[in-house]
């Protein structure tokens, strides 16, 4: 039925629109292209080009990849998304020097481009690119930086093919099936403890087939990163990752304390867990065992959708009632469908609604995405609408924090209205599980990171035996007494692709911490509270994300805020052994 499937006609109405839209486009792409032969002399007619054509090939390049997802099967998808990625990535080929230009200019010559050509919005924009001045290097070190810059990705990439590509694994002898990356953990939640144990077993003796490889790319990638940020003076490598969001270190290690700090009650989960599962021993390949295996409550999508708002409604009416426009006018394209691309996300470009891609399966799991997704969406649309296409773009470092918050919302609401022990059973260790997996599993990633950059920028040489026994360490101490860390997990870490994307998994435990705060905020009916929350959605990227929470109630450099959400999972954890 139509009113299931988004409808991207909105933004063109068929493929002959978007082939006349790319042909403008791609003649303003050229005309860019010109212009940057002289940036101080063409910076009048430059500038302003740029951000037109920026702005239109996102609209291009966002509906390319969302006809493909919604069939990938249909080639006119395909070759309307290589078309539009092309044509981007020649603009910011034509457009990689104008950067580099403005950090020789000075204070006062930039504030003159301002006042010259009226551009008094972008004040923001061009602050953001002389904070780098200080570890800007010279124009020639820079071109050298630049045509070395595929080096920064090759250990990364390196250890996709190697991890997707080149690595076979064995066929298990308890099920008869061959083992694989997409299908691990499925085997971990198996009920058959042979089947658990063995997928554990053998998928760890796969990769350590490549261990000193493994090894030898993460080093080189920690060494790459350590280097980069010797030379542009910064004090470490995670100060140099950091300081694009204005995070300072102590953010981090503050998060690190708290979490550690409160690791006796994930212990103390997990002593829940062993002994309501009734197990003599629990290892590592038990742990993603779930408590409640055969609850599956049925949630029908039109059901979904008036829970969800109903959840939201401590939101107050205005967002209450956009969500409903988004169900109404055809964000969401919700169901399975042959060539649909799996999963979820929302997307959207700037002059668009923000789209939902589901994959809606009738269940709560598919309701609480349904959930998360909306909240990204509204935070997008409250972004646009208030916000210049220069200013709308929030950073990575909040953007789970108002999609969390529908969650939580979602989840209080449900939790409130559970209609047997057994239902608020399951949605209580949702919760907890939710903690366990988003704030303690990451940071203890967060923790490796730092150990590893730490012990290389102190001139230590890793080996696969250096980060075996650092991760296998740190796997005792968050996992505790009640878990054997059997031998194979110190070998984890070898698994874990988010290690490539350098000082970014933090950004998960504070995110989620933060929407724990929120939420509480919205659900104590304080109205300025309220205020505040939407007042960060409608921000978009005027404001550094520390400054942006903080106005919103949640200040995450400070301990008390981080320890308000950890004290709300110790009272899930006291729940939870209250409803056994």
């Amino acid at each position: 039925m139509e009113k299931y499937n988004w409808n991207l006609d909105k933004m063109f109405k068929d493929e002959e629109a978007f082939n006349q839209s790319y042909e403008d486009l791609a003649k303003k792409v050229a005309k860019v292209k010109d212009l940057t032969s002289d940036y101080e002399k063409n910076f009048e007619e430059f500038f302003p080009l740029s951000v037109e054509t920026s702005r239109g090939l996102s609209n291009l390049a966002v509906y390319a990849h969302m006809k493909f997802d919604e069939n990938t099967k249909d080639s006119k998808g395909q070759k309307m998304q290589m078309k539009a990625f092309s044509l981007f990535d020649d603009f910011q080929t034509a457009i990689a020097g104008f950067r580099p230009y403005l950090l020789t200019l000075s204070q006062d010559q930039i504030d003159k481009l301002i006042e010259d050509n009226n551009l008094q919005d972008y004040e923001i924009y061009f602050s953001r690119i002389l904070r780098y001045k200080d570890h800007t290097l010279s124009a020639q070190e820079e071109k050298i930086m630049g045509s070395l810059s595929f080096l920064s990705g090759a250990s990364g990439e390196a250890y996709t093919l190697l991890r997707n590509a080149d690595m076979e694994f064995p066929v298990l002898e308890s099920t008869g099936e061959k083992l694989s990356e997409a299908n691990y953990i499925p085997h971990l939640l198996n009920k058959d403890v042979k089947v658990r144990k063995e997928a554990f077993e053998k998928y760890y003796q796969t990769l350590r087939g490549a261990e000193n490889t493994i090894a030898s790319l993460q080093f080189n990638n920690v060494k790459g990163l350590t280097t980069e940020a010797e030379l542009r003076k910064f004090d470490s490598a995670r100060q140099m990752e950091l300081f694009k969001d204005n995070v300072d270190v102590e953010v981090y290690d503050t998060l690190i304390k708290v979490i550690h700090d409160y690791l006796p009650v994930l212990h103390k989960y997990y002593e829940i867990k062993k002994k309501y599962m009734a197990l003599d021993e629990q290892h590592m390949y038990d742990v993603y065992l779930p408590m409640l295996a055969d609850f599956d409550k049925k949630v029908p999508y039109e059901e979904a959708k008036e829970t969800i708002l109903k959840a939201l409604e401590p939101l107050g009416q205005e967002y209450v009632s956009i969500v409903k426009e988004g169900f109404d006018s055809n964000w969401i394209d919700v169901y399975p469908k042959d060539g649909k691309r799996s999963g979820a996300y929302s997307s959207g470009s700037y002059d668009s609604d923000p789209y939902i891609l589901m994959n809606y399966n009738d269940n709560l799991d598919s309701m609480f995405t349904l959930a998360h997704e909306l909240g990204h969406s509204m935070h997008s649309y409250f972004s646009k609408k208030n916000n210049s296409y220069i200013n709308h773009s929030y950073t990575i470092f909040v953007a789970e924090v108002a999609s969390t918050t529908n969650e939580l919302l979602l989840l209080n609401y449900l939790i409130n209205k559970a209609e047997s022990q057994e239902e608020k059973f399951y949605l209580v260790n949702h919760y907890v599980d939710s903690f366990k997996s988003t704030v303690f599993r990451q940071t203890m990633f967060a923790e490796f990171e730092k150990m590893t950059h730490q012990a290389v920028e102190n001139g230590e040489v890793l080996t696969a035996e250096n980060f075996n026994q650092m991760y296998y360490d740190l796997n005792k101490a968050y996992f505790g007494p009640a878990v054997i860390s059997d031998k194979d997990i110190e070998f984890e870490w070898a698994r874990i692709p988010h290690f490539y994307r350098n000082f970014y998994v933090y950004k998960y435990a504070t995110g989620f911490s933060t929407a724990v705060s929120l939420s509480q905020n919205i659900l104590s009916g304080d109205k300025d509270k309220l205020q505040a929350y939407l007042n960060f959605l409608k921000d978009g990227g005027r404001n550094f994300p520390l400054d942006q929470l903080r106005a919103a109630g949640a200040d995450i450099s400070k301990e008390e805020t981080l320890v308000k959400a950890m004290k709300v999972f110790e009272d899930q954890v006291n729940q939870l052994e209250k409803l056994l």
